[in-house]
């Protein structure tokens, strides 16, 4: 692994705020994209391309990520460039700050000596402090965004996902080091997806017959006392500093599917938070692709570390499950009758209390979920 010079990035120094005021006023700050010739030049000075190597395609990564990722194939190898900018790159409004990616870059270093964490992770290549860019060993070229479109997915893959988190939240759990992933600017970004943005979504994104009933269900749940003091409740612990590292993100996204197995990408939003988020975003999306069985499964397969509590997890699960429902972070393919059933199973998940919700959720849930 090669690590670039490192240019300080002074407290009061600029950084840019959008494309044009990049490549206006910070010429020297290399901006990625899938430009050959510029990728191909960019990596020439950085000596990493081999005397006889070529870049034969560029392709760039799903278009909802946090950072821009560019895969490159060459003669020789294929590799991720990843580079964070002062945004989302999926949503450029959020600012976000660039030195995220360095703070991912220690987290890599971290498997790099650990073998259980480095069989599900990139291969850290290289460090360019000076342009905030990683280049990593590309895992798989195929993530498991289609499980909600009834792409199969298998119990041996969930049970490597949950033997990554089990592993990844015993093993950091209240050590002092994790302070140093602390990311209070990602944890507010994912915070404002998951509570506040969603509860302003008071009025009808459709205007059509088929939706009144899922329309009216949804105004329903925004004038609910319970389900706001729920909301509310789940909200103020999430942006509590938890006990150990969790990765943050944990969508289908960002499991990928490699040789061997699951591998787990995109780390950029890692914080010191509860291991329940985690798990808690997991259960949502097994839930939102129909996986009944897999909810299931990972409730009973999961090492709980010391103080877990399964009532928060099922609030991050309902909350997730109510933001993919409706607003900018709906998932399209959820008809009205699913968001329907998935709603109602969000008001459960959000405000039954643990003996109650743990009778009556098995068949809540197989009536309403199997589509």
């Amino acid at each position: 692994m090669i690590f670039s010079s490192f240019v300080s990035n002074r407290k009061n120094k600029r950084v840019p705020k959008d494309y044009e005021d990049w490549e206006k006023n910070f010429p020297n700050l290399f901006f990625l994209e899938a430009n050959q010739p510029k990728v191909e030049s960019y990596l020439q000075s950085i000596q990493f391309l081999n005397p006889k190597e070529s870049i034969l395609s560029l392709t760039t990564e799903s278009a909802h990520r946090i950072d821009k990722i560019i895969r490159v194939e060459t003669s020789h190898r294929t590799f991720l460039l990843k580079q964070s900018r002062p945004w989302i790159d999926c949503c450029p409004s959020n600012r976000a700050p660039m030195s995220r990616i360095l703070k991912e870059a220690e987290f890599y270093l971290l498997c790099s000596k650990d073998p259980i964490l480095r069989s599900y992770v990139s291969s850290l290549l290289y460090v360019d402090r000076t342009n905030y860019l990683l280049i990593l060993s590309e895992l798989g070229e195929k993530d498991c965004s289609a499980i909600y479109e009834k792409e199969p997915f298998s119990f041996d893959e969930l049970t490597s996902l949950l033997d990554f988190l089990s592993y990844l939240h015993s093993s950091f759990y209240k050590k002092k080091m994790i302070v140093k992933f602390e990311n209070q600017a990602m944890r507010k970004y994912h915070w404002r997806n998951l509570f506040v943005i969603p509860m302003k979504q008071k009025k009808s994104l459709s205007d059509c017959k088929e939706n009144e009933s899922y329309d009216w269900l949804k105004r329903k749940f925004l004038t609910d006392w319970k389900f706001y003091s729920a909301m509310k409740q789940a909200s103020y612990r999430y942006l509590d500093q938890g006990p150990t590292l969790i990765h943050g993100n944990f969508l289908p996204p960002s499991w990928i599917r490699t040789r061997t197995g699951i591998g787990i990408s995109d780390f950029e939003s890692m914080i010191c938070g509860r291991p329940e988020i985690d798990i808690g975003l997991l259960l949502s999306h097994l839930l939102l692709a129909g996986l009944v069985e897999h909810f299931f499964y990972a409730l009973n397969y999961y090492k709980l570390p010391e103080s877990f509590e399964i009532t928060f997890a099922f609030k991050i699960a309902g909350a997730e499950i109510f933001r993919r429902c409706i607003g900018p972070g709906a998932l399209r393919f959820l008809t009205p009758q699913k968001k329907e059933n998935l709603l109602s199973t969000s008001y459960k998940l959000l405000t039954e209390e643990k003996d109650v919700l743990f009778k009556s959720i098995r068949k809540t849930l197989n009536r309403q979920l199997t589509f």
